[in-house]
């Protein structure tokens, strides 16, 4: 007889990532935000697995250990970027395959919060105390200068 298994309630919890003046509403499942009155959006679930082992005793004072499994939901608002002009929303990315996916915010990325940006800021202060050295060691050696009499 194949194992039956055994059904985990999630834990939804609304994701710290999101802009606080969103509401959620856990009757009908929905966010909604001030910036899009008379709008409701779906949540899209971030869900995760949680294992831990419990300790407890028994009546005789022995110890047993309980493995516990937590799934955790943590969800976003989700709007499609056509839909979002205030860019404030959520939306899904594929990657090679339908099952996995991404949850990735409708804000442009600055160049200067990447990874290239981040290093072209160093490279930028290395110019600066490179030209500082310079400029400071040529005060202390002046050039000669070679005066042509004709």
């Amino acid at each position: 007889m194949p194992q039956r298994r055994k059904h985990i309630p999630s834990i939804k919890i609304v994701s710290e990532k999101i802009d606080k003046k969103w509401k959620y509403d856990y009757e009908t499942k929905t966010f909604s935000h001030p910036l899009y009155p008379n709008k409701t959006f779906k949540a899209i679930c971030d869900n995760k697995t949680k294992e831990y082992t419990n300790e407890y005793k028994d009546k005789y004072g022995k110890k047993h250990f309980k493995k516990i499994t937590e799934n955790i939901s943590t969800l976003y608002p989700h709007i499609p970027p056509d839909e979002d002009h205030r860019n404030i929303g959520y939306n899904i990315t594929t990657k090679s395959s339908s099952y996995n996916f991404d949850i990735v915010s409708n804000k442009m990325n600055s160049f200067w919060d990447t990874r290239y940006g981040k290093k072209y800021i160093r490279y930028i202060s290395y110019r600066k105390t490179r030209d500082l050295n310079k400029k400071s060691w040529l005060e202390m050696n002046p050039p000669k200068i070679k005066k042509n009499i004709h």
